[in-house]
């Protein structure tokens, strides 16, 4: 039987426990040992809103691979471990899904859970694919050989904003960043994109479950920039939104990928309307024309996640970056032909697909391969992600 071990919460995971789940019988033909695969996400804490469809997707897809027959004839044993937004946790995790001998892992959710990971897999020597925005989680390459990621690299977000905000005359610029590795490098990523063509004045931490922004936003006001660009996720982001309506301020607001997510439309109510938010194609598939190279996927994942997950619903480009790197690593897989650590990684350097969050050309040089025109950059109407032309 294909075995899919149920989702690790904390008491488990530090109980070195596996829960087997129910699942259905192997297709015909896939009589070869299973491949090993363990994901680690943060599906409790601050990363919640990111972990939780992320874990869905990779469950998703790996599920649909069964059905077909597994990879390359192969059945997936899964793994999925909770790391609680915790880079602590993340270790464990990543140690206690080496002991099992995955063959590759998927994670974690965030920048910092995801550095946290890296010594370990680096050593093992075994291909992780990480869903962390952060450029720092893959760079310099040549010091990261084992380590892939399918967010786009917060540089190139920076660089989509830069560009329609210089064509506005929108140079100076207040900013807010999440008080962590994730905020951290947004900043310095979009000071460095940015050069001289932008000031960045009195940029200003938020911690990344704080209730209040009445401290940052005094801030900006006082700075009386031309725009302001947040760089977080939920619920900060929900926290800033409303204060920025509340004391009016009137500049422009921008919010990197991290807030590109159905439910932070919700949980700011109207106060979101007008903000610009960095997406991938997925916040507007209704909106892509019907020979747009990613549509068809799109329209496939979300149509099957909302069958699957409806409590988790709205769908979010988080859920994409797990259905994704699942994909990825089944082309490798069928590529390699082989669950060899180096030939799987070797596979993952070569790898073109066109998937839910853009058009991946991963090379020996890229272990992302996302260009800028993976990304649109929206705003919000009618609590509606539109695209800004």
């Amino acid at each position: 039987m294909r075995t899919t071990y149920a989702r690790l919460g904390a008491l488990a995971l530090g109980l070195g426990l596996l829960v087997p789940a129910a699942a259905p019988p192997r297709a015909a033909g896939a009589a070869a040992e299973p491949y090993l695969i363990g994901a680690a996400v943060s599906e409790s804490g601050p990363g919640a809103t990111l972990g939780r469809p992320e874990a869905d997707s990779i469950q998703l897809a790996f599920d649909e691979m069964n059905r077909e027959g597994g990879i390359d004839g192969h059945p997936v044993k899964l793994t999925i471990v909770d790391d609680q937004s915790d880079p602590t946790t993340a270790i464990n995790a990543v140690r206690q899904l080496l002991g099992q001998h995955v063959i590759a892992i998927i994670g974690s959710s965030l920048t910092q859970t995801s550095l946290a990971m890296v010594k370990d897999v680096q050593e093992a020597g075994i291909p992780m694919i990480s869903l962390a925005s952060s450029a720092q989680v893959i760079e310099p390459v040549a010091d990261h050989r084992w380590i892939f990621k399918m967010p786009i690299t917060d540089t190139k977000v920076a660089l989509v904003m830069q560009a329609y905000m210089k064509r506005r005359g929108q140079t100076k610029v207040a900013f807010i960043f999440r008080n962590d590795d994730y905020g951290k490098s947004g900043l310095q990523h979009f000071q460095d994109a940015a050069g001289s063509a932008f000031t960045v004045v009195d940029p200003q931490a938020i911690d990344a479950k704080a209730s209040d922004a009445t401290a940052q936003l005094t801030h900006v006001k006082a700075a009386n920039p031309a725009a302001t660009v947040v760089w977080s996720t939920l619920p900060s982001v929900a926290v800033v939104m409303k204060g920025y309506r509340e004391l009016s301020l009137p500049y422009p607001i921008y919010f990197s990928d991290g807030a590109a997510n159905g439910a932070f439309l919700q949980l700011a109510g109207p106060a979101i309307n007008g903000a610009f938010i960095a997406s991938t194609k997925i916040n507007v598939a209704e909106l892509l024309p019907a020979n747009d190279p990613q549509k068809t996927i799109i329209d496939h994942y979300i149509a099957e996640f909302s069958k699957a997950y409806p409590k988790d619903l709205p769908v979010s480009i988080f859920g994409g970056f797990g259905y994704d790197a699942s994909q990825i690593l089944r082309l490798a897989l069928t590529r390699a032909h082989s669950s060899d650590p180096l030939k799987l990684r070797d596979a993952l350097e070569h790898m073109t697909y066109n998937g839910v969050s853009g058009a991946y050309r991963i090379t020996t040089t890229d272990h992302n391969g996302l260009a800028e025109d993976s990304l649109v950059l929206t705003q919000v109407k009618d609590q509606k992600f539109t695209i800004v032309k």
